[in-house]
């Protein structure tokens, strides 16, 4: 098939052990063209080619999606491939800090145009183009309306899957018409087991992810230094793989890991130090960092709101109050369109909520246990894929 590279930042660009010359026409297979369009700017002239069941009757489909074990959609597409034994996928995208065999298998299949295609990103203007005659798109969300734009894209692929009840209401109002499919997240036991934790004369008070408007960490700051003005036996923990954040941790207490880290410094330096996980975001198209705290014996503070609502229960922590605010950070800033509103976190109930589980750290320690149990219990990828199946089935 004939490709026309646009990029206009170079005379040529490197693909695949090659360099090729921009603003000229070459001839590719559609596996190589395809990869290509995802990397550099592109005009492609795909042969129609008519969707063959058969392929997902043997379990082989294409996922759209760079996968990495440290951002939240690289983690899920490393699991959808990995706990789906017995599916051949292909991987149209990046690998990054990942040696698994079953990843790099994927990475390295043909794409077959006439598959079916997992678009696992968020709406753009690319998804018009698409050379597959069938498509499925994963998009999860953080507020009660999508931008106007996603409307377009999506509408014109054949099912919708999302990660909590919210996000179908909030795309059927957001003005999404196809089949929508709720399919849930899950655990790596493998990477989260309990974790035994002595008493230790400090309590530690933990977060994680981005230290952002969205993830709550201003209310957070707040309420612990509103619950702790004086006490010296408590800290708050935070950890983070972005190096930016807006809001003022003078306080000595206030510690932030910003380096990346392996899995195991991450267990060691802060899944094993963490007492109680707290996370007062104002909305979250899943939430998995929760649940990860959970499986190895922490318990959490968590908004009531969004993804997390689909997973929370006495079992695993204290349910955090919250009212309902405009998503300004998001309509104002990053998507320029209106997308509704997202919870507030009571910074009072937070207060509340901390000063609780300092002055009962015994009580902490046995919710972790109860935690632990919840998520090995409900909230494995082995059972959570399932849902991930079902609902493949009934679009490819």
């Amino acid at each position: 098939m004939k490709l026309f590279i646009t990029d206009k930042r170079a005379s040529s660009v490197y693909y695949n052990g090659n360099f090729y010359d921009t603003n000229k026409k070459i001839e590719m297979g559609f596996s190589d063209a395809f990869r290509m369009s995802l990397l550099h700017s592109c005009n492609a002239i795909y042969p129609k080619v008519f969707y063959d069941k058969t392929l997902f009757e043997n379990n082989a489909y294409t996922i759209l999606q760079d996968v990495d074990l440290t951002s939240g959609f690289g983690g899920v597409a490393y699991n959808l491939i990995k706990k789906s034994p017995g599916h051949k996928i292909t991987l149209a995208g990046n690998v990054f800090g990942v040696s698994d065999g079953t990843i790099i298998a994927a990475k390295n299949r043909e794409i077959q145009q006439q598959s079916g295609a997992v678009w696992h990103q968020q709406p753009k203007e690319r998804w018009t183009k698409t050379p597959f005659e069938r498509n499925i798109a994963i998009v999860p969300f953080e507020t009660t309306r999508a931008p106007a734009s996603w409307k377009f894209y999506i509408n014109g692929f054949d099912a919708l899957f999302v990660p909590c009840e919210q996000n179908v209401q909030l795309f059927r109002d957001s003005g999404v018409t196809i089949p929508i499919e709720v399919i849930h997240w899950g655990i790596d036991p493998a990477l989260f087991a309990p974790i035994t934790r002595p008493k230790r004369s400090i309590f530690t008070i933990g977060t994680m992810g981005s230290l952002s408007v969205r993830k709550g960490t201003d209310i957070l700051i707040e309420a612990f230094l509103e619950a702790f003005p004086k006490e010296r036996d408590v800290r708050l923990l935070c950890k983070t793989s972005n190096n930016y954040w807006q809001f003022g941790m003078r306080d000595k207490r206030i510690k932030v890991i910003t380096l990346p880290v392996s899995h195991e410094e991450l267990l060691k330096e802060f899944f094993y130090e963490t007492d109680l996980f707290v996370f007062p975001t104002r909305g979250e198209g899943f939430g998995i960092p929760p649940l990860e705290v959970a499986a190895t014996g922490i318990p959490s503070i968590v908004t009531n709101w969004s993804g997390p609502k689909d997973y929370l229960t006495d079992e695993m922590g204290w349910k955090l109050e919250y009212t309902m605010e405009p998503a300004k950070d998001f309509t104002e800033h990053i998507y320029k369109e209106d997308c509704g509103d997202w919870a507030k976190p009571s910074k009072e109930h937070l207060v509340h909520l901390l000063r609780y589980a300092y002055e009962h750290q015994d009580e902490v320690r046995e919710k972790g246990k109860t935690a632990a149990e919840y998520i090995q219990r409900e909230w494995l990828w082995e059972k959570r894929i399932k849902e991930y199946h079902t609902a493949l089935s009934k679009y490819l």
